[in-house]
């Protein structure tokens, strides 16, 4: 059984213990001891040892002393070091064997408050719930906004549809407001100085000048139920401890920190919604500047196409014939390329014709040319000549590149139908001083008509043997 007894019964109750050890220990010292029945004995045996020189060995009380007690009973509490062993009420019983039979109540205070932990009142997250509309807003993913502001659902990407995390302000008020409804509190349970009563009881035993303790019963099972409390001195800093009016302030601390967050939320969303509208927009304008440049760019493709097929009928045509010179460093000489048959496509043009020596209308090699449309109206219009078999005079420097059999003319077209470049071998990729310059002028269809009758009636020199004929191009 346990009593709490308020400070100043046990006050009392001490000075009552104090005036009755007192007395006892004048009746002691009188020899007259009344608490235990051999104390005469005691006593006369006292004397006869002074009577016969034996020394005086220390006074023992005829009864075992408070300090006794609680010195048997200190050990029990080492589990309860919240408590402190005050006085010990107790009463003493003879027993015929020479022992001593002590009833006490021991009283037992409370060294600090102590207290209970307990989860945060549900109310705190009801209020707490003040602050998800603007939370979710808040991480909405942007294709939420898009769609609001009215953006092609197919413009949004898979990035767009993932959650936007809260920005470091925000998430950082959320946190305080999230540890403010859900952490624990702390509830007083037991006021420093309260008093514990707990009986006791146990045998003494005289060894000698002190007492000896056995068969102690002390039950501090009533002192288990204040293990699980937290002592003052062990609570967290900022431990929130219940007091009157506690969850008034709580509420209201909360209230104030919840209008702080959707006050700060409140333009990030608006600006987040602004911004995905200036995306929008912005995406909006790209792809509308897109389109005119691809309509634009066709519109020019186009207008080369149509340039390029101009100059296609203008300069490239079945008898067509250019006539020029070549020249490499101070060697030079004159070339007719003639066009037998010219085929259009889509983006280029074909030809088959001969290049020949102009004085010397025999010398002649086969050749097959593609002329590509240009990329644009600026650019002029290029030419790949590949020259193949054929008759030509040896000792013209232009043979160099007949005997590779690799031979090959790169030519531009200029506006005027003038065919510039150079003559050289594809094996002269390393060696590009080898390379012949060439200039060609278109001849008047009258002139091309009369180079091709002289042509055709000239007496042919002895014709050089004719080199194997290369593959037509693929």
């Amino acid at each position: 059984m346990i009593r709490i007894w308020r400070l100043t019964e046990v006050g009392m109750i001490r000075s009552k213990q104090k005036a009755t050890q007192i007395l006892l220990a004048v009746t002691v010292a009188l020899a007259l001891p009344t608490g235990c029945k051999d104390g005469k004995e005691q006593e006369s045996a006292r004397v006869e040892k002074q009577d016969v020189g034996i020394p005086l060995q220390a006074t023992v009380p005829a009864e075992p002393e408070m300090q006794d007690v609680r010195l048997s009973l200190l050990p029990l509490l080492g589990d309860f070091p919240m408590v402190k062993l005050g006085d010990v009420q107790m009463t003493c019983t003879q027993k015929g064997d020479g022992q001593v039979m002590v009833t006490a109540r021991a009283m037992l205070s409370v060294e600090e408050d102590l207290y209970s932990a307990e989860d945060a009142p549900a109310i705190f997250n009801t209020e707490r719930k003040g602050i998800n509309d603007a939370v979710n807003r808040a991480m909405l993913p942007e294709s939420a906004y898009l769609l609001q502001v009215g953006a092609d659902v197919n413009s949004i990407t898979e990035e767009d549809r993932a959650v936007k995390p809260l920005p470091e302000n925000l998430q950082k008020l959320a946190d305080e407001i999230k540890q403010l409804a859900e952490r624990p509190v702390y509830r007083l349970r037991t006021p420093a100085q309260t008093t514990v009563e707990i009986p006791a009881s146990l045998v003494a035993s005289r060894v000698d000048d002190h007492w000896s303790m056995s068969d102690i019963s002390f039950d501090t099972q009533p002192l288990r139920s204040l293990l699980p409390l937290v002592p003052e001195r062990a609570l967290p800093q900022d431990a929130l401890v219940i007091t009157d009016g506690f969850e008034v302030k709580q509420r209201a601390l909360l209230r104030e920190k919840i209008e702080a967050f959707n006050s700060a939320a409140k333009p990030y969303i608006e600006g987040r919604e602004a911004a995905v509208r200036t995306r929008m927009l912005q995406a909006q304008a790209r792809r509308e500047e897109a389109e005119k440049a691809a309509q634009q760019e066709a519109a020019s493709r186009e207008e080369s196409r149509k340039t390029w097929e101009t100059a296609c009928s203008k300069f490239f045509y079945d008898s067509a014939a250019y006539t020029g010179e070549w020249k490499r460093g101070d060697a030079f000489g004159k070339f007719t390329l003639r066009i037998s048959r010219a085929e259009k496509f889509p983006d280029s043009l074909q030809f088959v014709g001969t290049l020949s020596d102009t004085d010397l209308p025999q010398a002649e090699l086969r050749i097959v040319g593609r002329c590509e449309a240009a990329p644009k109206n600026d650019a002029p219009i290029s030419c790949v000549v590949h020259v193949y078999s054929g008759r030509y005079d040896p000792d013209v420097a232009t043979a160099e590149v007949f005997d590779k059999q690799d031979g090959i003319m790169r030519l531009s077209l200029s506006e005027d139908g003038s065919l510039t470049g150079q003559l050289t071998c594809e094996s002269w990729a390393d060696q590009p001083e080898k390379a012949f310059d060439v200039q060609l002028h278109q001849a008047s269809k009258k002139a091309a008509r009369r180079t091709q009758r002289r042509r055709s009636t000239a007496t042919a020199a002895p014709p050089q043997p004719a080199t194997p004929a290369a593959p037509a191009p693929q």
